[in-house]
């Protein structure tokens, strides 16, 4: 056996790292690549070997009966091979990177890794890189980072990394991020500092990760988290929607989002919101019909379930619709049914692209998951639009009811006061009402108020409030018309009433009205002295024999 000079140095110029141990596992020699493939302090000679330097499965089979033995074990993120010889005085144990497992692993990892020298000139990069470059791998090698053909927001940010790892020779992590036609790239790169024996910095190794689903994600909760908040602070519905396109254009590159509410009559769908789509499409398909190959919306509207178009120019459910289309920078349509929780429609919500394209599983997903929410968003409108109708209509009529005329009429007076403007209040009721009901029963009279409902509001002007008052009597404030314009819609309701029988279970029904006016003048103070002045005509209109206008004042 060599002296332990020799055979130290013989050890130094070999390419691994070497520990000789005696039987009691007293370190006779230590190399310094087997301290630094180990990570290990310094190993004094003759000390006993520390139970924490090497891994437990290599201290195990040390530990056993002197016997040559090899295994490969991860140390350090490093795989290694060990190797125990018995000698004739000890054990020699040698260690040594695995290079080609290490490379298989890399060339074989979904990451992109790669090797720069400090002036960030790349000296190796794995296969990954292909997945994401139309340029092979090897045609980066030797080039700096700039001259790579990357964007410039990734070689800002590595220059930025290596300055951080350079100076403080720790890793350093970072995001980067790459806008292409079909998908928004989000990756999460970790510079290393490479060191040699003596600690000085010989190259950077980078590894980097596709991270956009766990970035879409992320994004994705905060902002259904602000959509939530939204829909629990109850935000007008209009505001919901715009925002909502406006989020999804955010976080689908290239998207125009939109979203189409069912009408009432259950066969066509309006333009709801969709902010980033031409005005003048937006006009061209506001109420469309429901129907096979009527778009992309029309169809999924029809079917109750999605519809992809990659490319509106060759889809056959464009086929109708192609010149429509022509004039605008729309390529493709994915449209998604919004269904309430009983599985009837309520809308669609669109996804155009300038570009034909196909959706990924995770935009996909977002889309289902945001169509939901503006499901829970419009019948949440739906549910509060029919608590206000209850609160403030008449159910049989479909009138205002007395509470939300009054609140109604009085901010009408104030302004028509504040503003110097006329106001006329018609005061109505049916002649001989519970003689109707007492001959024809409450089912016809019923039908009687609906009727006189009917003509009452076909009278008048949309811009006047009409409302039930109760029972058989009505009011109608006429905004903006004077005494004189207000008497000659009373004549023509009137007249109107008489002239037109109505027929319930068989039965003829004749039915007249009388009316009081009351216009705003200098002895009408408040809305109270209107109805009561109102009131009195009325009154008087049926005292002079009814089926006529009596006005106020006119004694």
């Amino acid at each position: 056996m060599p002296d332990s000079g020799t055979l130290e140095t013989i050890l130094t110029a070999l390419p691994g790292g070497y520990l000789l141990l005696d039987a009691q596992l007293r370190i006779q020699l230590v190399s310094p690549r087997f301290e630094l493939l180990l990570q290990s302090p310094p190993l004094a000679v003759g000390q006993p070997l520390p139970a924490n330097v090497l891994p437990p499965p290599v201290l195990q089979q040390l530990q056993q009966a002197p016997q040559s033995w090899s295994l490969q074990h991860f140390h350090h993120g490093m795989l290694l091979d060990w190797l125990l010889t018995p000698l004739a005085h000890g054990l020699l144990l040698s260690v040594r990177e695995d290079r080609q497992a290490f490379r298989t692993l890399v060339e074989n990892s979904p990451d992109i890794i790669s090797r720069y020298d400090t002036n960030l000139v790349c000296l190796y990069v794995n296969s990954a890189l292909a997945s994401r470059s139309p340029l092979p791998p090897l045609y980066h090698i030797g080039l700096g980072i700039d001259d790579r053909g990357l964007p410039p927001n990734m070689c800002d940010a590595m220059h930025h990394a290596a300055r951080q790892v350079l100076s403080s020779g720790q890793p350093y992590t970072f995001e980067t991020e790459i806008s292409r036609p079909e998908r928004h790239l989000v990756f999460e790169a970790r510079l290393l500092p490479e060191t040699d024996d003596s600690g000085a910095i010989q190259s950077l190794l980078c590894i980097e990760r596709d991270i956009t689903e766990q970035h879409a994600n992320r994004l994705w909760q905060a902002d259904e988290n602000r959509l939530l908040e939204m829909l629990a602070n109850d935000r007008p519905l209009p505001e919901v929607m715009d925002w909502t396109c406006r989020m999804m254009d955010n976080q689908i590159s290239g998207a125009m989002s939109s979203i189409m509410q069912l009408q009432p009559d259950g066969r066509h769908l309006r333009v709801a919101a969709g902010p980033g789509l031409p005005e003048d499409y937006k006009a061209l398909i506001d109420g469309i019909a429901i129907g096979e190959g009527v778009g992309s919306c029309g169809t999924a509207a029809a079917r109750s379930q999605t519809v992809i178009v990659s490319d509106i120019n060759t889809d056959p459910l464009w086929a109708p619709y192609t010149e429509l289309v022509r004039p605008f920078p729309l390529r493709a349509c994915w449209s998604h049914p919004i269904m309430a929780h009983d599985g009837q429609l309520l809308g669609t919500f669109a996804t155009y692209f300038a570009e034909p394209r196909q959706p990924d599983p995770l935009t996909l997903d977002i889309i289902q998951r945001t169509s939901h929410l503006m499901a829970i968003a419009i019948q949440q409108e739906q549910r509060a639009s029919q608590l206000f109708q209850l609160a403030t209509q008449d159910a049989l009529t479909g009138l205002i009811n007395r509470r939300h005329f009054m609140e109604l009429a009085g901010k009408a007076f104030h302004d028509a006061r504040q503003q110097g403007k006329p106001l006329s209040l018609l005061m109505l009721d049916l002649d001989h009402f519970k003689a109707i009901n007492d001959r024809f029963g409450h089912e016809a009279g019923d039908d009687v108020l609906t009727h006189f409902a009917r003509l009452l509001c076909d009278g008048l002007r949309n811009s006047d409030l009409v409302c039930r008052m109760g029972g058989e009597e009505f009011a109608a404030l006429l905004i903006g018309a004077s005494e004189e314009e207000a008497h000659i819609a009373a004549q023509r309701v009137c007249k109107a009433v008489a002239s037109c029988s109505m027929s319930s279970n068989g039965n003829t029904i004749e039915v007249t009205v009388s009316v009081g006016l009351c216009s705003l003048d200098g002895t009408v103070m408040t809305l109270g002295d209107m109805i009561r002045q109102s009131d009195k005509a009325l009154y008087q209109a049926k005292h002079e024999g009814r089926n006529r206008v009596c006005v106020a004042g006119n004694d």
